[in-house]
């Protein structure tokens, strides 16, 4: 460097020296005609070229493109004519890359020897000055924007460029800082959301706040994410400028639509199983065309079949099966069940067998070259169908072409499938059986005893169906035949496969913990524990160690460390029931560790993270308990998620035939009894009943007559009985069962008023009188 240079250094500000004066100092100087006297290292580095080749040369020699705005105008003829000039220029370098640079050039005087120079600074990324200090020294701007873990971004209002984004911005987008600055999103591509409209909304408004739902981001490596952008205007020393904050939607729009077609999926083999349950007693080559045609179309299976064992399970015959592809049906060859010993040696003792790989497993090879290479079935799903004393056959899904994994629905549903074939064959048995009974009393009119004791006989036996009913009808323990029972069913399954938090919510009695085992049976999680905490059972002092455990020591009575239940049902579901006795200063603490799914046990130092599903339950009225400042809002919503309301026995009295078979068929056999036979008056009352207890109730009241009974007649205590009664198991209901119900149902909804406007009778579309006449006939009275 020249003396001339170094005596101007020597005048310098030590302060102003140091921030100009750097390893990365992009700086020149240029004598009084404009040519480079001075050009720092990092400087020829951003303009591609060696310092010789701009020594003695002048500044115009630089392939400027634009300066302030003036296309090819002389960056010299605009410098020489300022003491002090601060501007953008566009330039191109060496090899052709295109730079826009904010550049500051100031004339300095060496009086001494009377000649002057103009320095020159280069800034590639520059900041408005205010943003810049504000950024540098605002402590709220760091912790609220470079601190945060929300990738947010700032944008001139004036390009719309990026002026400054922080860290999660760049781990989110791909993108780092330098390249992102001093662009728009659309030169990064990332998203299109700055269009006229929007920038005509955000410069015509003061104050603004904008929300972009499921938007599309194409990151640096072209990934697409999803995401909810939020832009707000924001003025920092009375400049304005546009934030925009990201919200990643990406996960959560991929989990709302497995969830949908899980749902969907849920729903379409719940509509077809009672669809088929629906065409049991007809006829049974039809049942079996429709079961191979639905099953196979929901399944989406090419081939499903059903087979017969005949010949004392010496042969196998085939009775109907579908072809999916070719929407038509066929039949098959009969095989010899000894030809085949692995095969049936398995299914017989394990029900079912799934089998991915169909040519090369062991079960399968037998008959692989004969029967599964020809029509290039690559897996199978069979199942054993059973009989009333003996296997009736096997339901067979085949899966032609590409590699098929079967899945435990895929078993499941199969296995419901069978258990209606099942049904079907036995009520084709029975109404075979009674077609040739009433064939039998036309002949044998004179036999009148014999035909009652047959008529006796037959419905004794008819008991074996009703067992096979709850294969059907039964779900983890459920027993049921009413829609509104369905429908919380439909939703148990809809949502066990997820990890949601469901809300039980239903009176004493209801079966909310039935509900909560079935949903935790159903789940992924049904390997691990299901936890259940009453939170009614519990006192005050020590419901939070029976939730979060303590360590020795932690209070009185401490002696040793106790796991509480989250960490016991960790990986596994956890029951809160009665959630709305839970005392009101415990609700935070629950709320937090069920958000954050974390725990600190009393007396612990650390936090521990617990993988737990939450189910919870309650007879209580939540809204209003929140109302009543007696249970927290922000804790209802969040196990409010799925919310599954259980309809109480009295809005199911359908159902109530049912649970009475059920129950006495329970207690009938724990206390060693037989008790067949039911009053008919004693089923009406029942079904009459309000039934405050529920189901428990009836259990209770059923067990109770079991024990009190000494012949096969059930009689209910405080329940009137007569001389007319029928099997317990008969719970097919006649006309007048129908006509009790739906009277009884009108007289509630009108509180048993029966004449004038809003009355029973003019729902009924009937007269006073004969409404009258009909309650009498039929037994019904208000219970007082």
């Amino acid at each position: 460097m020249c003396a001339q240079l170094q005596k101007i250094w020597s005048e310098l500000n030590p302060n102003e020296l140091a921030k100009v004066l750097h390893e990365k100092a992009l700086i020149c100087f240029l004598n009084q005609s404009g040519k480079f006297m001075y050009v720092s290292q990092p400087l020829t580095v951003l303009l591609e070229c060696d310092e010789s080749e701009l020594l003695n040369k002048s500044i115009n020699s630089l392939q400027c493109t634009k300066v302030e705005q003036q296309a090819k105008h002389p960056l010299w003829g605009i410098i020489s004519n300022e003491t002090f000039w601060n501007g953008y220029i566009d330039l191109s370098t060496k090899r052709g890359k295109d730079l826009r640079v904010l550049t500051t050039f100031a004339l300095l005087e060496n009086k001494e020897l009377h000649e002057s120079y103009y320095i020159g600074i280069f800034d590639l990324n520059p900041l408005h000055v205010d943003f810049q200090m504000f950024k540098e020294n605002d402590s709220c701007y760091n912790s609220f924007f470079n601190n945060s873990p929300i990738p947010k971004s700032v944008f001139d209002l004036e390009t719309f460029k990026y002026v400054d984004v922080n860290e999660a911005w760049e781990d989110y987008t791909g993108f780092n800082r330098n390249n992102a600055l001093n662009h728009t999103p659309n030169e990064l591509k990332l998203h299109t959301v700055f269009n006229s409209e929007f920038i005509n909304t955000i410069k015509s408004s003061e104050n603004i706040s904008i929300s972009h739902d499921k938007v599309e981001l194409i990151n640096h490596s072209d990934s697409i994410k999803h995401a909810t952008l939020t832009f707000k205007k924001i003025f920092i020393h009375n400049q304005a400028y546009l934030l925009e904050i990201i919200m990643d939607s990406t996960e959560r729009l991929k989990y709302q639509k497995v969830l949908e077609k899980i749902s969907k999926k849920s729903v379409q083999k719940k509509d077809v199983i009672l669809k088929l349950a629906g065409l049991v007693g007809g006829d049974l080559s039809y049942v079996f065309k429709e079961i191979t045609r639905l099953a196979a179309k929901t399944m989406r299976i090419e081939r499903v079949s059903i087979w017969q064992f005949e010949e004392g399970k010496n042969t196998i015959a085939c009775q109907s099966a579908y072809n999916l592809k070719e929407h038509d049906y066929f039949k098959q060859v009969e095989f010899k069940a000894h030809d085949y010993p692995k095969y049936f040696q398995y299914l017989f003792k394990h029900k079912t067998l799934r089998v991915d790989d169909a040519i090369h497993s062991e079960q399968t090879e037998e008959f692989a070259e004969r029967y599964l290479k020809p029509l290039n079935i690559t897996a199978t799903l069979d199942v054993l169908i059973q009989g009333h004393q003996t296997h009736y056959g096997v339901l067979c899904f085949e899966h032609i072409g590409s590699k098929k994994e079967w899945t435990i629905e895929d078993e499941e549903f199969a296995t419901s499938i069978a258990n209606i074939i099942s049904l079907a064959v036995e009520c084709d048995k029975r109404n075979t059986a009674e077609i040739e009974l009433i064939k039998s009393n036309q002949k044998l009119v004179g036999l009148n005893s014999e035909l009652k004791n047959l008529q006796k006989k037959l419905e004794q036996e008819n008991i074996y169906l009703r067992e096979e009913i709850d294969l059907v009808f039964n779900y983890e323990e459920m027993v049921y035949g009413s829609k509104s029972f369905s429908q919380v069913l439909t939703d148990v399954e809809r949502v066990a496969t997820t990890n949601a938090t469901v809300l039980l919510l239903g009176e004493s009695g209801t079966g909310k913990e039935l509900l909560a085992r079935a949903i935790h049976n159903t789940s992924s999680r049904k390997s691990k524990p299901l936890i259940k905490v009453n939170c009614a059972a519990i006192p005050k002092e020590l419901i939070e160690s029976e939730l979060f455990g303590h360590k020795k020591g932690s209070f009185t009575g401490a002696i040793s460390d106790k796991l509480g239940k989250f960490q016991l049902a960790d990986g596994g579901t956890l029951f809160l029931d009665e959630i709305g006795e839970l005392p009101l200063d415990m609700q935070p603490k629950l709320l937090r560790a069920i958000q954050e799914s974390e725990i600190e046990p009393i007396g612990g130092t650390k936090t521990q993270k617990v993988d737990i599903r939450i189910i919870a339950a309650t007879n209580r009225d939540l809204q209003e308990e929140v109302q009543a400042k007696n249970f927290r809002e922000d804790l209802y919503f969040r196990i409010n998620v799925f919310p599954i309301i259980i309809p109480p026995l009295r809005e199911r009295i359908e159902d109530i035939p049912i649970l009475l078979e059920h129950f006495v068929n329970k207690y009938s056999k724990l206390y060693s009894k037989s008790v067949k036979y039911i009053s008919e008056e004693t089923k009406r009352d029942l079904q009459s009943y309000s039934w405050p207890g529920n189901i428990r109730e009836l259990e209770n009241l059923v067990e109770r007559a079991i024990i009190l009974s000494n012949d096969e007649k059930l009689k209910i205590p405080n329940f009137k009985s007569s001389e007319k009664e029928s099997l317990i198991s008969s719970t097919n209901l006649s006309l007048d069962d129908v006509q009790r119900i739906h009277i009884k149902k009108i007289l509630h909804k009108t509180n048993w008023k029966i004449e004038g406007p809003d009355g029973a009778a003019e729902l009924l579309q009937m007269k006073p009188s004969t409404l009258r006449d009909r309650m009498k006939k039929l037994g019904l009275k208000k219970l007082t």
